[in-house]
């Protein structure tokens, strides 16, 4: 019996491979930006739970001490002690240090509010450590400038009008201008109507911003910028408030195409900031936000019904 010999399989061609290695690519070109939204996603929804807890915190605070926290004296206050060495709850409307540091004791950071730090070494132990709470994911894990850790979310507070920004300040940055008005959540320390509670915010909670993302320059994430230098434990300072008189804007390392970058809010989410209002319910805010709609969800009193984005 004779047996014909097996005919050689062929082996690819050249062209052959190099179309199936063309369809692999086109599928993973494909594949990945599904994959860096889903990420995006999952950080986006981190960011949202941080500013929960933070929103959270703040109806603690207000649940003990029967008023919302203040924001703060001048830029780099200090933090304000009843007596040396020994710490306790000051009245809110005293305070130096803003919101971030007033809700710690309000979010399991007890140990940290309870650093007494009279001694310069202290102080700068104190504005050292790292809240992860304090961070957006979508942005960065931390920041620091020099020993300083940062921040990435800010305190509301509204303008007169649209695409203004004096009334941040009220002509008074280094000295609080005592006889102004703040019409937000955290009105500025030392302030009229100082501290702020649940009477005060007239135009319904479920309007009213209480704290959201603010804009920074990619380039400065790591070393920090004039408006992000002191962080989380700044007093009166765009480190952790900002201004809703401009819209939100993308962080962009060319600026954000208005002016006056270190008092708007922006983020690093492709489509808007996150924001917690002052029912503890959290929103995203578009980046198409109608400037002047946008200034009204950071006035608590301004008597005029808004439409939410």
């Amino acid at each position: 019996m004779t047996t014909s010999p097996l005919k050689p399989r062929p082996a690819f061609t050249l062209v052959e491979l190099l179309v199936v290695i063309a369809i692999i690519g086109v599928l993973v070109a494909l594949l990945l930006p599904a994959v860096q939204a889903a990420r995006e996603a999952a950080r986006r929804i981190q960011c949202s739970n941080h500013l929960k807890q933070m929103g959270l915190a703040v109806h603690n605070h207000h649940d003990i001490n029967q008023c919302f926290p203040s924001g703060g004296t001048v830029p780099w206050a200090g933090v304000l002690y009843q007596a040396p060495n020994y710490k306790t709850l000051v009245p809110t409307r005293e305070q130096g240090t803003s919101w971030p540091y007033q809700i710690l004791p309000f979010h399991e950071k007890k140990s940290v509010y309870d650093i007494n730090a009279y001694a310069l070494a202290d102080r700068e132990r104190l504005e050292a450590i790292r809240i992860p709470e304090y961070y957006c994911p979508s942005r960065r894990q931390q920041g620091k400038s020099a020993h300083r850790q940062l921040m990435d979310y800010a305190g509301a507070t509204p303008a007169d009008a649209p695409n203004a920004w004096d009334q941040f300040w009220y002509g008074n940055i280094w000295g609080v201008p005592t006889t102004a008005t703040y019409r937000n959540v955290f009105p500025r320390s030392l302030t009229q109507k100082c501290p702020a509670n649940f009477a005060h915010l007239q135009d319904g909670t479920s309007s009213i911003l209480m704290i959201s993302e603010k804009w920074l320059n990619p380039n400065a994430y790591d070393s920090g910028d004039w408006h992000d230098d002191q962080g989380w434990i700044d007093g009166w300072d765009p480190d952790v408030m900002r201004t809703t008189g401009f819209k939100p804007v993308r962080d962009n390392k060319n600026g954000t195409g208005y002016g006056w970058e270190g008092y708007q809010f922006g983020s690093a989410h492709p489509a808007g900031i996150n924001g917690v209002l002052a029912d503890g319910s959290v929103r995203l805010i578009p980046f198409t936000v109608d400037v002047v709609v946008f200034n009204r969800m950071g006035d608590r009193e301004d008597g005029m019904a808004i439409q939410l984005p």
